[in-house]
């Protein structure tokens, strides 16, 4: 019996389970071209003496977000001859997994035994399409804020630093305290909207750490009013403006920002309390 597999037996010592990547493409991390046997064969040496247990084969796919990519069937045919060596070498790994949120709705042929679901899990398109989804998602993140201050200002009144912003009518401002270090992008600066009173309305002036600022026009808006930055975004796809229920969603923002859902949903602080919503019971 090899030494390793001794001790394992005589001593309580548990194999180190482990997972072995192989590198399709992302060129990141894990093993690829002629370092994958290599990986394999020394994974394969160490399961044998029991020092390690391979439980699973993985790797990433760099495109699967975009429909009909040449990459993802190369990627998947790199993966395959890459668990056939595996699995040539003795190793019978627990679990493979290759796809994520857009590999596992889009490619089925990439799901093998789990899918590490990301973006969808949050209800979010990966494929970035906005109105009716043909997956069914429907977007479970709701970033919501309140009216702490109003102001009735006159037109040509700056608003924020700089100031970026001057209103060019009678108007009143309503201040939330939201701002980037709570998650809110910068770069939205003139291109943000949040839902306020029925109606969507714009975020004016610059977005600073701590609070911006929103113009709600002639809108009968109080103290302490319910606001959603972004939400499921019912009637979606109406114009900004418009009467109808339109929230906002985390897609838009990150076009409004010129990034993707990923980094607005990441992105929000940690002083933004979590409420989960369980069986319409929340919980902190």
């Amino acid at each position: 019996m090899p030494s390793g597999a001794g001790i394992a037996a005589g001593s309580g010592f548990v194999p180190a389970a482990v997972q072995l990547k192989a590198d399709v493409g992302l060129s990141r991390n894990g093993a690829g071209g002629d370092e994958w046997p290599e990986l394999v064969a020394w994974a394969r040496k160490h399961e044998a003496e029991g020092s390690v247990r391979v439980h699973g084969v993985w790797s990433h796919l760099t495109n699967a977000d975009v429909p009909g990519c040449p990459s993802i069937a190369r990627q998947l045919s790199t993966f395959r001859e890459a668990l056939r060596i595996a699995r040539d070498a003795g190793i019978d790994p627990a679990v493979v997994h290759l796809a994520n949120s857009a590999a596992a709705l889009a490619v089925p042929e990439t799901r093998f035994d789990l899918c590490r679901i990301g973006l969808a899990m949050y209800g979010i398109d990966p494929f970035g399409g906005a109105g009716p989804r043909r997956f069914g998602l429907r977007p479970a993140m709701t970033l919501r804020s309140r009216v702490i201050n109003l102001k009735r200002v006159p037109a040509g009144t700056g608003v924020s630093y700089g100031p970026d912003h001057l209103t060019d009518r009678p108007t009143t401002l309503a201040l939330l305290p939201l701002g980037y270090a709570d998650g809110l992008s910068r770069t939205a600066e003139g291109r943000a909207w949040v839902w306020l009173a029925g109606r969507r309305c714009p975020i004016v002036g610059r977005i600073a750490m701590d609070q911006c600022v929103v113009d709600v026009g002639d809108l009968p808006v109080a103290l302490g009013d319910p606001v959603v930055v972004f939400g499921a975004g019912a009637g979606a796809g109406a114009e900004p403006g418009s009467p109808d229920p339109a929230e906002p969603t985390a897609a838009e923002w990150a076009r409004w920002a010129g990034t993707n859902p990923h980094e607005v949903l990441t992105g929000i602080g940690a002083r933004v309390a979590r409420v989960h919503l369980r069986g319409g019971e929340a919980r902190s």
